[in-house]
């Protein structure tokens, strides 16, 4: 028996075409922005699943990671191999960076604090002084780092690989939170937060006023101090450079977060020279505090925008 069904002449369209009709919009399309969990279109996602497992995944904190052991072990025996690249092990999370570096000074202050309480008796210090003993206790991070940097491979005439990044990062934020710190105690911070004053009594101004001695003292504890932050300075720079040579190559996102780290550290260093009288040789914006290492992030962000421009005229 022959069909009696009838065929359109003019062409099919296709489920996937441009038209808006509701039979001829696929359903998937169409309710995709109903996805539940249970719906079989929630499944379906343009991202890849590693991709989506990757992003929903949660930070994994490196509680593992003791950043203060790893550089003292350096400091201890700067020939072990082992030690050095064990600051490999420093995570690449900024967040999680920031937290070592915060557990560490708060581990110098409370050694600077027993001190401080054992003598108190005898003087107070000055609030320059204070912070040069911050600075004094941070010491064995620049020592330990300085070693992993020139450090060899065993045998070998080569330098170990791989320290630009963990270097730089530690020395980035140990500048960054040790100006946060003589901030906060600036502004009385610690009497708002829960965690134990570590900041032993100063002299205020009356109590200099009344003390020849201050003057003297003073200016020594800034002079100690410049010297210290002048060394921590070019082991920064070294850093940076390295850091720059092993990452910084056609890595524009890198770039983008280097130029906004120096001017924040353009900004701190102004602030570090307002509050301690740090950096006044040339002028009161701390233009001489990190000169090595801001002259350096500064090269590295110049060169990226010479690159971008170059790209610019070419279209």
């Amino acid at each position: 028996m022959p069909s009696t069904r009838h065929f359109s002449s003019s062409p099919r369209k296709l489920p996937c075409s441009s038209d808006t009709e509701p039979f001829e919009t696929p359903p998937r399309k169409r309710f995709r922005h109903f996805e539940e969990e249970d719906s079989p279109c929630s499944s379906i996602s343009s991202r890849s699943p590693r991709k989506r497992q990757r992003r929903e995944a949660p930070r994994k904190l490196s509680k593992d990671v003791d950043l203060e052991q790893i550089l003292r072990d350096i400091v201890d025996d700067p020939t072990s191999y082992e030690a050095v690249i064990a600051l490999k092990t420093v995570p690449r999370d900024e967040q999680a960076t920031r937290l070592l570096i915060k557990q560490m000074i708060y581990s110098a202050k409370s050694s600077v604090m027993k001190r401080c309480t054992l003598r108190r008796k005898k003087s107070k210090l000055l609030e320059t002084e204070l912070y040069l003993e911050w600075l004094n206790e941070l010491d064995y991070v620049v020592s330990a780092l300085e070693t992993g940097l020139n450090a060899k491979v065993p045998g070998t005439r080569k330098r170990i690989t791989g320290l630009g990044r963990a270097t730089y990062t530690i020395l980035y934020h140990l500048v960054d939170e040790f100006i946060d710190e003589i901030n906060a105690h600036h502004d009385g911070s610690s009497s708002l937060s829960s965690e134990p004053c570590l900041y032993p009594p100063t002299m205020t101004l009356v109590e200099e006023s009344k003390d020849p001695s201050t003057d003297k003292r003073s200016d020594e504890a800034v002079k100690l101090a410049e010297e210290s932050l002048k060394n921590i300075d070019r082991v920064f720079a070294d850093a940076t450079k390295r850091y720059k040579t092993e990452c910084g190559r056609n890595n524009p996102s890198l770039a983008v977060r280097i130029s906004a780290q120096e001017h924040a550290l353009a900004k701190g260093c102004c602030l570090l020279c307002e509050q301690t009288g740090y950096g006044t040789e040339e002028n009161d914006m701390g233009d001489t505090l990190m000169e090595q290492t801001r002259d350096v992030l500064v090269q590295w962000k110049s060169e990226y925008e010479d690159c971008e421009d170059q790209l610019d005229e070419s279209d």
